[in-house]
């Protein structure tokens, strides 16, 4: 009884400060593009920055993932988010964009090694056959943030710059560190510190397919969610920044629907529900980059972020489908990693797309990756295996 009471507390906390970290960080972080704009940075440049931060935030997920699995999920998530503090403060201080990226960067680094681990203790604080049931409640905290956010920057972005927001980010993040430090608590799991020999084995076919679809998905949604929305709304739709942030909260708001269709992993399976989803997300991703006008292009992007949700927890519950407790984070930071490689260098690839088709030639690119994600589900079989204990 107490052991299931930390667990559900685990999934209280998490979503608690997921949802306190990203309502600070989207009152700013949509605009970031144009920001660096503003500081002297040309489209390449932007470009470029967003596959830095993208790397970063990939590159050590591996280690985290591997040290989660020695030394458990708790420490590494609390001293992680808290790092990540005063990375943000220093960039809210920063007046050069070069500067203000080598934050960013050192930001995302620290996160890289939480992710790993805290996906794994989702995993391990819910019933086995209620895995995208319990990544709903975090998920939806993160849409609570993506909603709350951008609306409260809406208004916030006319009484403070970006600058404060970011500082107000970091603070957020150090107090955030220390509530997970004393709220969360450990699940049970066997044979911990002594994962290698197992992790050899783990890394089969399922783990490829894995990586190939983690791949997909980072590439498009770098894309259509990174830095190519905010010009895209600013250079073809002519939006300003408050209408940018707005259109982010209303896609949050549509993503709820997508938690609803990805819960339907844990019956119709994240195989069936990734690859449906996945097309869906391809269509919509392929109008929204179309369309002449935000009129035209709210429903196709309202779409498709109810697609994308619907992806990421078919992705996280298939991930659970075919990992045991023994090697889970070290290959959810496998996965993280190898994606994260080369998904992330979408960025700039978009970038050069602009500069020879114009600003809908990325959201193209997003869309192929996207349908690409319903083929690569295909030969990914759940792994059978016995009810996990303490």
């Amino acid at each position: 009884m107490f052991k299931r009471i930390g667990l559900h507390r685990n999934l209280a906390v998490l979503s608690g400060t997921i949802c306190a970290n990203l309502f600070v960080r989207f009152t700013w972080y949509a605009l970031l593009p144009l920001h660096l704009r503003n500081l002297g940075a040309t489209e390449i440049e932007i470009g470029g920055v967003f596959t830095v931060l993208g790397l970063a935030r990939s590159l050590f997920a591996i280690a985290g993932g591997a040290l989660a699995d020695r030394y458990g999920r708790r420490a590494l998530i609390a001293l992680s988010t808290f790092a990540m503090g005063p990375f943000l403060i220093f960039a809210g201080l920063s007046e050069s964009w070069l500067i203000l990226a080598a934050m960013l960067t050192g930001a995302e680094i620290c996160g890289a090694f939480q992710w790993p681990p805290m996906s794994a203790l989702i995993v391990e604080s819910s019933e086995p056959e209620r895995v995208a049931h319990s990544f709903s409640f975090t998920e939806a905290a993160v849409l609570l943030g993506l909603i709350l956010g951008p609306l409260a920057g809406a208004g916030l972005i006319e009484l403070f710059s970006i600058p404060t927001l970011m500082i107000a980010n970091g603070a957020i993040l150090m107090l955030n560190g220390v509530v997970r430090a004393f709220g969360l608590r450990e699940a049970p799991r066997r044979n911990a510190g002594s994962a290698l020999p197992k992790l050899r084995a783990a890394i089969n076919a399922e783990v490829v397919w894995l990586i190939v679809i983690g791949t997909c998905v980072v590439a498009s949604f770098a894309i259509a969610f990174g830095p190519y929305f905010a010009i895209l709304a600013r250079d073809a739709w002519g939006n300003t920044e408050a209408e940018i942030n707005l259109l982010w909260s209303a896609g949050s708001i549509a993503a709820l629907i997508g938690i609803a269709l990805g819960r339907l992993s844990d019956r119709w399976g994240g195989r069936r529900v990734l690859a449906l989803s996945a097309i869906g997300y391809g269509v919509s991703a392929l109008a929204w980059g179309c369309a002449p006008s935000w009129q035209w292009g709210i429903v196709p992007l309202l779409l498709a972020f109810a697609f994308s949700e619907a992806i990421f927890m078919a992705q996280q519950t298939l991930q659970a489908e075919v990992t045991t407790p023994e090697t889970r984070s070290s290959i959810f930071g496998i996965i993280a990693t190898t994606t994260g490689l080369v998904g992330n260098l979408s960025p700039t690839l978009g970038a050069w797309l602009i500069i020879w088709g114009g600003n809908p030639l990325p959201f193209v690119a997003a869309s192929g990756l996207g349908l690409l994600i319903a083929f690569a589900a295909a030969p990914i079989r759940k792994r059978a295996r016995a009810p996990e204990k303490a």
